[in-house]
């Protein structure tokens, strides 16, 4: 299981291989975690989870000093960032919805178009998608052509 934790301004990158190891940041350590200690590469430390949220903690004591955790597991943070690029996108910006091949462009730049007329023709798993013009107005730029892959995200077109 991966999970990104901050810890102040600091963050981290922490992979759950199996029992007894994790990797921080690319670099492994041995661990083992009782009731009230943590034993790291055979360095000992007294710990305790004053707080925890979704069953996860968000308070901690090392050795009596306080850290505020923010733990995160990757999939989720992925789908989230995902989420927040789409969010903030410009209106008239046309995100890709998944990856896949563009199998046909439907419009050119300068071109009028209508609020969900279709502007391009995206396959992916075998399955064709219709991707619509989110409003009205003129197209701008179409960054994409026909047989180009792209990912989740990537922005294929712009109407003003």
């Amino acid at each position: 299981m991966r999970f990104r934790v901050a810890v102040g301004n600091d963050h981290y990158r922490v992979e759950v291989k199996e029992p007894g190891m994790i990797v921080v940041n690319g670099r492994p350590y041995h661990v083992d975690l009782n009731k009230d200690s943590l034993l790291v590469n055979n360095r000992s430390y007294e710990i305790s989870s004053l707080e925890e949220e979704n069953g996860l903690p968000t308070l901690i004591s090392v050795n009596q000093e306080l850290y505020r955790l923010e733990i995160e597991e990757a999939e989720k943070l992925a789908v989230r960032r995902k989420i927040e690029r789409l969010e903030e996108k410009e209106e008239g910006t046309i995100i890709s919805p998944m990856s896949g091949q563009i199998i046909s462009v439907e419009a050119s730049e300068g071109e009028r178009v209508n609020k969900d007329e279709v502007i391009l023709i995206l396959e992916a798993m075998k399955m064709e998608s219709e991707v619509f013009s989110p409003k009205e107005g003129r197209i701008k730029e179409i960054r994409v052509a026909k047989g180009d892959m792209v990912n989740t995200g990537d922005v294929l077109a712009i109407i003003e």
